[in-house]
């Protein structure tokens, strides 16, 4: 009787143990069942080109795939958690009107065109995400940048009516300056149509000036490219606008980064929007401080040039503390003629060249602002091939 109790115990007992050993291999199996379905559909996620960015009900981004990652040059840690109207356009609160509580109250896929940060177009489709009980959580944002396209429609005829216009006026305003400039040298300075010759001289050169940008605005593509040291081009545009601003009793700070690789550009048109973002600046400290009444205030630009942190890419930022950008004009201010400025004081065409110049060399302009604290423009322009290996290596 003891033996044949012995006999069912260890029965029993290896019962027990292939029972467990079997859970346990079926375990084992499913683990690694899912964590083969979740590689597959991380590859499947990275390996779409267009940007794939999901979003919870609180407006933050979960989930992103590597074209998000590379369309706004920001590690995935960075990325995630974020809100998506600070990634997307550098806002500081939500979109009105807002594409995702759009889909989340109609639980329907929406679509919309908008133009965001670094002035990239995207075509944005948006589409409710469920849980089992088939209540909204979330909404993925499937993004197809469309900058080119819309830009080329745009930009071929307003650089075509561009050219027309500047090559039409450039003839007669040759005459008129030319003939201002013989006027003041035959006329006496104190006699009282001195000075509105003078005017019409310095008119006609202005206008000249504007005709010159929109040359440049229709003909983007056309530089002559050669290997340039940026903190060089830096330090021409400095010598170009350093005197503007400082006679405007502005503090100037530069902080040029000693070991940037040089790039493949156009030095002389990369200075002009180095002295064109340098002289924004300078208008924005102007208006804040005049229009406060502190004319005494010196207000502040910095200049800085350094490597982006995910390499590859050289930055040059201009920062102010002057009036900054009201959040409906950000979409806006790289279109050509759309201006902030008061009457006389702009033309809308410097941004605009500035972008197409970014452009011609592979690269693009973002913006940062604060209404009231002030602004970053950061030109970003990619580091020459070479340069980029030889810095990894």
């Amino acid at each position: 009787m003891v033996i044949r109790s012995k006999k069912i115990l260890i029965e029993k007992l290896t019962g027990v143990h292939s029972s467990k050993k079997s859970y346990y291999v079926a375990l084992k199996n499913k683990i690694n069942e899912l964590l083969e379905i979740k590689r597959d559909w991380e590859v499947t996620f990275s390996a779409v080109t267009d940007l794939l960015v999901f979003i919870n009900q609180d407006y933050e981004i979960q989930r992103v795939n590597q074209a998000a990652t590379d369309f706004f040059t920001m590690p995935e840690e960075k990325v995630v958690g974020a809100k998506c109207y600070q990634i997307f356009y550098g806002r500081e609160a939500k979109c009105n009107p807002c594409l995702g509580d759009q889909v989340l109250q109609s639980q329907k896929t929406s679509y919309q065109q908008s133009r965001t940060r670094y002035n990239r177009v995207l075509d944005i489709f948006a589409y409710p995400a469920f849980t089992e009980q088939d209540e909204p959580y979330g909404v993925t944002y499937y993004a197809k940048d469309v900058t080119r396209f819309v830009d080329s429609i745009k930009l071929v005829s307003m650089g075509e009516m561009s050219a027309g216009v500047a090559h039409e006026l450039n003839s007669p305003l040759t005459a008129i300056v030319g003939n201002a400039q013989l006027l003041l040298r035959e006329s006496d300075p104190d006699n009282p149509q001195h000075q509105l010759i003078k005017d019409i001289h310095s008119s006609g050169i202005r206008c000249q000036r504007i005709i010159k940008n929109l040359l440049t605005f229709s003909r983007q593509d056309e530089f002559s490219f050669e290997d340039v040291n940026l903190n060089d081009v830096v330090d021409s545009a400095l010598a170009l606008a350093t005197y503007q601003i400082e006679k405007s009793r502005i503090e100037l700070l530069v902080n040029k980064h000693p070991d940037i690789p040089k790039i493949s550009g156009s030095a002389n048109s990369l200075e002009q929007i180095i002295v064109n973002l340098l002289l924004n600046a300078r208008d924005a400290v102007e208006s804040k401080f005049q229009a406060g009444g502190k004319n005494g205030t010196i207000g502040q630009i910095t200049l800085d040039t350094r490597l982006h942190p995910e390499g590859e890419l050289a930055l040059v930022e201009i920062s102010d503390n002057g009036c900054g950008i009201e959040q409906d004009d950000i979409p806006q201010i790289f279109n050509p003629f759309f201006t902030t400025k008061q009457s006389g004081k702009g033309t809308g065409l410097g941004l605009s060249v500035s972008l197409g110049i970014a452009q011609a060399h592979g690269g693009f302009i973002d913006v940062q602002t604060v209404i009231g604290q002030g602004s970053t423009f950061s030109l970003i322009l990619p580091l020459k091939k070479a340069d980029c290996e030889s810095e990894e290596s």
